[in-house]
């Protein structure tokens, strides 16, 4: 059998990481979508303040639970004839995000160590496509912090290819001429 790629698109906060995904879901690639939004969702459901925020390890450990058995039946999601399976983002940026707010751990580090995608697709800050929502609480300024700890992260272990600032069609091009 035919081992799959795995293939992460991550960055910045409101960059077009999940309308990239969405746009590649459309077009039949295995896609596994963003955890993290619904456990904000859910904390704000239940009148909690932002639970990233109020408390970074515990919700940085229930997200990498989910994300690490999302990375492990990702193979049994399998559908494309490219044997492809897309991330809206991947566990180093669990660890990323801990290491811009000064909550990073030694635990979080190793962990992830463990995990190998074969790209890392990475979008920067953009302004003029970044919105603020329900679940995305940050401000522009605060996406433009937490670029630089996504990108060294994942550096050090992968192939990093930051997006150009296109269209979604044209960014979802791009990705697939280096599959």
């Amino acid at each position: 059998m035919q081992r799959i790629k795995r293939i992460v698109i991550s960055g910045s906060p409101g960059a077009g990481k999940t309308s990239i995904i969405m746009g590649l879901k459309d077009k039949g690639y295995s896609v596994i979508e963003e955890f993290s939004r619904s456990l904000i969702k859910n904390s704000i459901a239940k009148k909690k303040s932002n639970l990233f925020l109020s408390n970074p390890i515990g919700f940085s450990k229930n997200l990498l639970t989910t994300r690490e058995n999302q990375y492990e039946a990702s193979e049994k999601l399998v559908h494309s004839k490219q044997q492809v399976v897309f991330y809206d983002r991947g566990l180093h940026d669990i660890y990323a995000y801990l290491k811009a707010t000064g909550n990073d751990t030694h635990f979080f580090k190793k962990k992830i160590s463990s995990f190998k995608y074969d790209l890392i697709f990475l979008a920067r800050p953009w302004k003029e496509i970044f919105k603020r929502d329900s679940e995305r609480l940050e401000s522009f300024e605060q996406a433009k912090m937490y670029y630089p700890f996504i990108k060294k992260t994942y550096e050090k272990h992968h192939k990093v290819i930051e997006l150009p600032e296109v269209s979604i069609e044209k960014r979802i091009f791009f990705i697939e001429s280096f599959i």
